[in-house]
């Protein structure tokens, strides 16, 4: 009985400083994986969570999913194209030291490649969907069988946005590789973007989160050590905290596209500048996209249609409405982010009215990496009848503020998402 209740206490801390850890980043964490400080261009990195088996007498029937399409390039030319011009300019005049040289050479490469394919999915976009939906297939075989004429349906959803549709189509065309005979239906239409992808709030907001996050930087960030130690005279550059920030999110972006080759110039900044650079990313998707004080009410509630559709859609399934073994959908950081926090899932749903605090509540990096994603995975008692879902954010366990989890019964849940959205 001792060395029950001792495993349930180790479990329990487990699952306590997993979560202390996920919803906070740490210099020492930034000095140790300078990619965390691109934030939401840092690149699906898999790491296996605390093994709990479901309850006893419960098999996987369906799995319910949004995803953010995976690893990208710069969705525009000016994200290459305004640095290059500063440092092309002073290079010209001259005025590059070595190292300001080759930064230049760098970014030169990044340009080259990128050209026109702007928001492009980049091959390591395409592996990321591929190693999210092999492992569904590896941890939740039943779900995936056609054995004993079983037919096995997946109903995909994208948005229309290319690096979406790809990455639906990456991750159908790695779970069929385990099995031919699944049927997968794919959907890019408009008739879902009402629930996939509309937005409403972000657009209203405009560019206030921007002008308030850059009001913010202004404060933090200190670019003359880093002007020095790319040019001899930087008198020539009209913002050099501009071209700070620029400089960061291409170092940012060289993960997104690996296959390139390029070495990472995250050296050109100190440890404590890169955790500056990151605390800027983090306020300023909080305020495009989070559950900001000032903005997230409006940001959350354009999530609650896409909420709507999964539990809906879910409870068809178990009522026998819908023959669907899966149902999956592409689509981006800026509906993901706001379902989170309207789930209050710990560690994504913190409401910080001071945002100089916000590194010790929410990191974006954690909450929205590229390839992101949501799963609702359903077990039913083949005795009972009852169900039970497990809920897994980038493929951990989360913590709602419901009892019942990790495997949460199916209509505790469900009652408390409709209150969610209704």
């Amino acid at each position: 009985m001792k060395y029950f209740y001792l495993k349930i206490f180790l479990l329990f801390f487990s699952i306590l400083v997993e979560l202390n850890v996920y919803s906070q980043t740490r210099l020492a964490e930034i000095v140790e994986n300078p990619e965390y400080s691109g934030g939401i261009y840092y690149s699906y990195h898999y790491s296996p969570g605390l093994i709990v088996p479901p309850p006893d007498g419960y098999q996987p029937f369906y799995i319910s999913h949004y995803g953010r399409h995976g690893s990208r390039y710069h969705t525009s030319e000016e994200a290459y194209i305004r640095p290059l011009v500063m440092l092309r300019k002073v290079g010209k005049l001259g005025k590059l030291m070595p190292k300001g040289q080759e930064v230049l050479a760098k970014i030169e490469a990044l340009a080259m490649d990128a050209h026109l394919r702007y928001g492009d999915l980049s091959p390591r976009g395409v592996q990321e969907q591929r190693g999210i939906a092999e492992r569904m297939v590896v941890n939740y075989p039943e779900i995936f069988l056609t054995d004993n004429d079983r037919k096995c349906y997946i109903e995909c959803h994208s948005t229309l946005v290319p690096r979406c549709i790809l990455s639906m189509a990456a991750f159908c065309e790695r779970i069929k590789e385990f099995n031919p005979a699944i049927v997968t239906t794919r959907y890019a239409s408009s008739r879902d973007l009402d629930y996939m992808a509309n937005c409403q709030a972000m657009q209203s907001l405009g560019n206030e989160p921007d002008r308030i996050a850059d009001s913010i930087c202004r404060t933090i960030l200190r670019p003359e050590r880093l002007m020095k130690t790319l040019m001899t005279d930087w008198k020539y550059i009209d913002d050099p905290q501009d071209l700070m920030l620029r400089l960061h999110t291409l170092a940012s972006i060289v993960q997104d596209v690996n296959h390139l080759g390029i070495t990472p110039f995250y050296d050109i900044f100190t440890n404590e500048e890169l955790y500056e650079l990151w605390k800027c990313e983090n306020i300023r998707r909080y305020l495009q996209m989070g559950p900001s004080v000032r903005f997230g009410d409006s940001l959350i509630s354009d999530a609650k249609p896409l909420l709507r559709n999964i539990i809906e859609t879910s409870q068809d399934v178990i009522d026998g409405k819908l023959n669907l073994s899966a149902s999956f959908r592409f689509g981006h950081d800026s509906y993901l982010m706001p379902l989170l926090a309207l789930l209050n899932i710990k560690g994504a749903a913190d409401r910080v009215a001071n945002l100089h605090d916000l590194n010790k509540h929410w990191s974006v990096e954690k909450v929205s990496p590229m390839a992101a994603n949501i799963q609702f995975i359903f077990f039913r008692n083949s005795h009972t009848g009852e169900v039970r879902v497990r809920i897994l954010h980038n493929e951990h366990d989360v913590e709602l503020p419901l009892s019942g989890g990790p495997y949460y019964p199916w209509d505790k849940l469900k009652n408390y998402c409709e209150s969610l959205y209704q």
